[in-house]
């Protein structure tokens, strides 16, 4: 098809066009309104040790096998109904992922694909939310629940008791908002995407109705016939 008969095209069928572009335009507003208020999200590491260690000295701790599998059993109780995940530390953030409101405990891989493997005692809590507050309530809630799972599944002992540690630094919650640009750059290629819909729209309707008229001619002369 030549430019000039997707012009015409699009003046014969400018209805189909205009409703692709609606649609296009839409789904714009939805985005760029939701996206405009960015999101808040916090990336909470805490880090099991021997009752006897302290948070200075935790290599002994944090590589035993004993202390990983009992962060394994407290990770599974942290949401409850839903599976702990595994990943690479180098991983990209839960944000990254197009969520805006969700909460997901996860072990540090330090595996492959075919064999993990579980090499540090630490559980990872990473929170993606609306607001500064409901992230907030969510990551308390958290620590909550692995601290009263750390209190129920340790043995009190100089030698079993189990203790959890919060990373300080890894508290913190980070606004992450959109850019000007990126969101120049998104309009612009919804905007392309939505003059090849109209253009797809035009042509499709246009082909359909020069089928269908064919076949409506020939129904007609075989009513007549009869």
């Amino acid at each position: 098809m030549t430019l000039r008969e997707l012009l015409v095209t699009l003046g014969r069928r400018w209805y189909a066009a205009a409703a692709a572009l609606g649609a296009t335009a839409l789904l714009a507003w939805y985005l760029v309104a939701s996206a405009a208020g960015g999101v808040y999200t916090t990336r909470t590491t805490v880090m099991f040790l021997w009752g006897t260690d302290n948070a200075l000295g935790v290599e002994q701790s944090i590589k035993d096998q004993n202390v990983i599998a009992f962060a394994g059993a407290v990770a599974s109780e942290v949401v409850p109904g839903q599976p702990t995940v595994r990943y690479a530390r180098a991983d990209a953030p839960y944000h990254g992922a197009g969520l805006r409101q969700g909460v997901q405990v996860g072990l540090t891989d330090y595996g492959n694909q075919w064999k993990p493997s579980y090499a540090a005692a630490e559980i990872v809590v990473q929170i993606v939310g609306p607001s500064r507050a409901w992230v907030e309530e969510r990551q308390r809630e958290a620590l909550a629940r692995i601290s009263h799972s750390t209190a129920l599944h340790r043995q009190p002992g100089q030698i079993t008791d189990i203790k959890a540690e919060v990373d300080p630094l890894s508290t913190r919650i980070d606004h992450i908002a959109p850019s000007r640009t990126g969101q120049l750059a998104g309009l612009g290629a919804l905007g392309a995407a939505g003059l090849i819909a109209a253009g797809g729209a035009a042509v499709a309707t246009d082909r359909a109705a020069h089928a269908w008229r064919p076949r409506a001619r020939t129904n007609a002369r075989e009513r007549g016939d009869e």
